[in-house]
């Protein structure tokens, strides 16, 4: 089955059934990040340095609440969640 996520790396665009999403800069660089390691645990620590550009600190909560408001942009519509959190490892995107 085809995909009903989309990006559009080159224009930043985020498109779930041909209707675009407003994420931010930030929220699109973690669903690319996820996208190429769909299906794959990607760890905290990884997602903070590749996409935040800083080591992942204690008690540092930022990542986390940006994957939670990207994950209620991404999931409307859909009957199963997309975007998982690993607990202890960190998350995946699944099929979408």
């Amino acid at each position: 089955p085809e995909s009903r996520l989309h990006l559009d790396q080159n224009q930043r665009l985020c498109q779930i059934d041909g209707v675009e999403l407003q994420v931010t800069g930030t929220e699109f660089d973690l669903l690319v990040a996820l996208l190429k390691q769909k299906g794959e645990v990607v760890s905290k620590a990884w997602l903070s340095q590749h996409v935040l550009q800083r080591e992942l600190q204690p008690f540092d909560r930022s990542l986390d609440v940006h994957v939670s408001r990207l994950r209620s942009k991404i999931e409307k519509g859909f009957d199963k969640p997309l975007l998982h959190t690993v607990r202890g490892a960190g998350y995946m995107l699944k099929a979408g």
